[in-house]
């Protein structure tokens, strides 16, 4: 199982090596690939049940009207920025206490390797105006989502449960960026 998650890591660093050389012409592309591989090491360390003990948390917990759902990516800059927002609030979650999580070091370090760089090629490909209306409501959004995230962490003393709130929402997240992605063309 370590060598299988080791490999994993290493195949997502050269991935993500690889793709930081290439242009913003394929966006697009690679924005899907990296989310797939984000996904799949989601996936891999969350595990397929929830503990019993967790089940009333998870089902008690809403983020209410501040869903990600909300946000408009109705063209292509504000998309970019909703996903690199949501790259950067990932990270500072997976930069919290997280001695109840089931990861790691090793591999917490790699998936934020791996946002960092993502938010760099994000970066690179940006034209939007920081200052845009648009471009800080989709931001303030996409943060006081994370926040909630956050807050429910600090709450519960990081607990094993309220990480796994955060990793079901994380997951949703980026299956969500799934959907923006669609708005950059290929």
């Amino acid at each position: 199982m370590i060598f299988k998650d080791w490999l994993l890591h290493i195949c997502l660093m050269m991935f993500f090596t690889e793709i930081s050389s290439q242009g913003c012409s394929q966006l697009h592309s690679r924005l899907q690939e990296m989310n797939k591989g984000n996904l799949a090491l989601l996936n891999n360390k969350t595990g397929p049940t929830i503990p019993l003990q967790c089940i009333d948390d998870i089902l008690n917990f809403s983020p209410g009207n501040g869903s990600l759902a909300t946000i408009d990516v109705s063209n292509e800059e504000n998309a970019k920025v909703a996903i690199k927002e949501i790259f950067q609030q990932t990270g500072l979650l997976f930069k919290l206490n997280h001695n109840e999580m089931s990861w790691d070091e090793n591999s917490i370090s790699a998936f934020l390797a791996g946002l960092d760089q993502q938010i760099q090629n994000l970066e690179r490909c940006l034209n939007a105006s920081p200052r845009s209306q648009q471009v800080q409501l989709t931001r303030l959004r996409v943060k006081r989502y994370f926040q909630k995230l956050s807050g429910l962490l600090k709450e519960k003393k990081y607990s094993q449960c309220s990480w796994e709130i955060v990793w079901i929402q994380v997951k949703q997240c980026f299956v969500q960026i799934s959907q923006f992605i669609q708005r950059i063309p290929n």
